[in-house]
């Protein structure tokens, strides 16, 4: 017999029909486990969500059949719900995982669905504009490089899904090698009540896709053969990362101690011996510690931290292809959320990288003045706010500011025993409209999701006596990273710019007693930009600053530059808006200056440029109106008809 064979031949008695009844009798329990009542499908009313969705049945009966041998398939779903800006936000994904440098050469990530090898994103986005949410998966198989066609196994994967759902999907799909494991992005519709909303039950989400995933890989490659699955035991031992092993002994913890004679039940000597291994290696990132009673102590946020190395080689691993400046990996460093311990970082934005796949989220990495380059996971909303690599930031804690909600809900509750409902909430203020309550309904409910309140089976709220406190400190862990960019070009393209540049107004505090490879560089650039201003005759102060008249002369032909540049570019003549008048056209792209970022607004008859904010972020692409009042421009979604449409 082969030794690549695992096969090993078990006699039973003559006659015996072995654990067939027994395996026969687990399927039907499971099966029905996973029926639906007829209960739960009368009382789903149009557009809720409900646990008993799509898929349940299939799940139980997948999950039944997978075995340890079955190849391993990461699958994570996400399910992203239309926020206020609409379907916006899910053409985002889309072009998100189309993005360059995803491909296997390095180029562009194809879309595909079940019959066309490269469709058309605009008709899957327009498909779905009126869609309530989109279901966004990553289907990561351990053996992808072994696999035929990754293309061919999503189809058969989703023509799977789409039996076990018993509905025809619509759906998009990208391959991305960019990362030491490819994977797949697939992005299915969620629908609308108006043409029909997919639901599915959240057994089939947490097991059933990823059972399905593993059926197909374990069909085309065959099942993990023992040696296999011994050698990827073994190498997790000592890896910088969350591995399967530490589940195992996170699983087995009392009072967060890890005792040697839990081995003995459920743990065969191979495993027990590889626990022993992941123990010793944890040891030697301060992680875990073991006692003179051979027991092992693992330290507080012991995973939080493995997560964090995991994540760490990932970057290193993609600062290996990065083109452009090199990066020093050895002086990577993660910055928390919460910044404990640290202030505000400021320096130079070296990359940008892939971060939360499936919220678009990205990973700043940024060179500080001092030395380090900070790791810094943003959300889709702060990383639309980071400038172009090369362009000089800050990044601080977002101020977290008391929600007057959390207050009322106090009042209340305070008034009637820690309680909050609906119908107290209306007798304490009769003037408020239902919408209105059903705001700090939302609220409570994702405080809710973080432990702070709890919601009774008779829909009141039991509300704690520091609920305020409370809902503070659950902000904080959730707050906005406050991003303030101090020049929007590279240091190198200030030295002899016509324009008023960060260096010239930049503080002396930022580069005093640093001694980085930026901080030099930016004392060198502030001597080099001085002589060339002295050079061209511009007037400076006796501390080397120009005088108020010449940063105005230099904003204003920084300005009629890229007017002249933008009219030759849109063949449209520029609008100056006047105190009191209105313009309205299409916020189609931003332009870069030195002295800060500038909107272009496209009119019928022209267009004009305006200074653009974090706020308006989500605006790109619409139609505006701008009304001048004073100094200041008020922006609002253009409505009526005025100058400039």
């Amino acid at each position: 017999m082969s030794d690549d064979f695992d096969f090993v031949p078990r006699l039973g008695k003559i006659r015996s029909q072995g654990k067939a009844k027994t395996q026969l009798n687990r399927l039907k329990r499971a099966a029905a486990k996973g029926r639906l009542g007829t209960r739960g499908r009368k009382s789903l009313t149009p557009g809720a969500v409900r646990h008993a969705g799509r898929g349940k049945v299939q799940a139980a009966l997948a999950r039944h059949w997978s075995n340890q041998r079955t190849r391993r398939v990461i699958v994570k779903v996400h399910i992203a719900r239309a926020g206020p800006s609409g379907a916006a936000g899910f053409s985002k994904h889309v072009a998100y995982i189309r993005r360059e440098g995803a491909g296997r050469e390095g180029e562009r990530g194809k879309l595909y669905d079940r019959s066309v090898d490269e469709t058309d994103a605009k008709k899957f986005n327009d498909r779905a504009n009126e869609d309530r949410r989109q279901f966004r998966l990553i289907v990561s198989p351990e053996n992808a490089d072994q696999m035929k066609d990754l293309t061919q196994f999503t189809r058969e994967f989703m023509g799977q899904v789409e039996k076990d759902l018993g509905r025809r999907l619509d759906w998009v799909a990208a391959n991305h090698h960019d990362t030491a494991q490819p994977h797949v992005h697939i992005v299915i519709r969620g629908g609308s009540t108006r043409n029909g909303e997919l639901l599915i039950d959240r057994k089939y989400i947490t097991q059933g896709f990823r059972a399905r995933a593993q059926e197909l890989v374990t069909r085309e490659l065959g099942q993990r053969r023992l040696r296999e699955m011994a050698a990827a035991r073994s190498n997790e031992a000592e890896r910088e990362a969350l591995t399967a092993i530490d589940h195992d002994i996170a699983r087995r913890l009392t009072d967060g101690r890890y005792t040697p004679e839990a081995e003995q039940s459920g743990l065969s000597r191979f495993d027990s011996a590889v626990v022993k291994r992941r123990l010793r290696f944890l040891q030697t990132l301060d992680l875990a510690m073991r006692q003179e009673d051979g027991r092992w102590t693992l330290k507080e946020g012991w995973k939080d931290k493995l997560r964090a190395l995991g994540r760490r080689g990932d970057i290193i691993r993609s600062l290996a292809n990065l083109e452009g400046r090199k990066i020093d990996a050895s002086q990577l460093h993660a910055l928390p959320r919460d910044f404990t311990g640290s202030g505000d970082v400021v320096g130079r934005l070296a990359a940008i990288l892939p971060g939360d796949e499936l919220r678009n989220g990205k990973t700043a990495l940024i060179e500080g003045v001092e030395g380090r380059v900070w790791s810094v996971e943003m959300t889709e909303q702060e990383a639309a706010q980071l400038p172009k690599v090369g362009g000089i930031l800050s990044v601080g804690p977002g101020a977290v500011e008391p929600k007057p909600a959390d207050r009322t809900i106090a009042a209340i509750a305070e008034r009637n025993g820690g309680l909050y409902s609906e119908a107290l909430h209306q007798a304490a203020d009769p003037g408020s409209s239902a919408a209105f309550r059903l705001a700090h309904k939302r609220r409570l409910e994702a405080l809710r999701r973080l432990d702070v309140v709890q919601r009774n089976s008779n829909g009141n709220w039991r509300i704690p006596a520091d609920f305020e406190r409370l809902a503070s400190i659950a902000d904080e862990k959730r707050q906005m990273l406050s991003i303030d960019v101090r020049s929007w070009l590279p240091i190198e393209r200030l030295v002899e710019r016509r324009a008023e540049t960060w260096l010239d107004r930049m503080e002396p505090s930022v580069v005093d007693g640093v001694q980085g490879a930026l901080a030099k560089e930016l004392n060198a650039s502030v001597q080099a930009r001085r002589a060339w201003l002295q050079q061209e005759g511009y007037a400076l102060d006796r501390n080397g600053h120009m005088t108020p008249d010449s940063a105005a002369d230099l904003r204003g032909g920084e300005l009629e530059t890229t007017i002249g540049r933008e009219a030759a570019r849109t063949g449209l003549s520029y609008e100056v808006l006047k105190q009191g008048e209105q313009f309205r056209g299409s916020y189609t792209r931003d332009v870069e200056l030195a002295q800060g970022r500038f909107a272009v607004i496209e009119g019928k008859n022209g267009f004009t440029l305006v200074p653009t904010s974090k706020q308006h972020l989500n605006w790109r692409g619409r139609d505006v109106m701008l009304n001048r009042s004073g100094r200041t421009i008020q922006w609002g979604i253009g409505k009526a008809r005025t100058r400039g449409s």
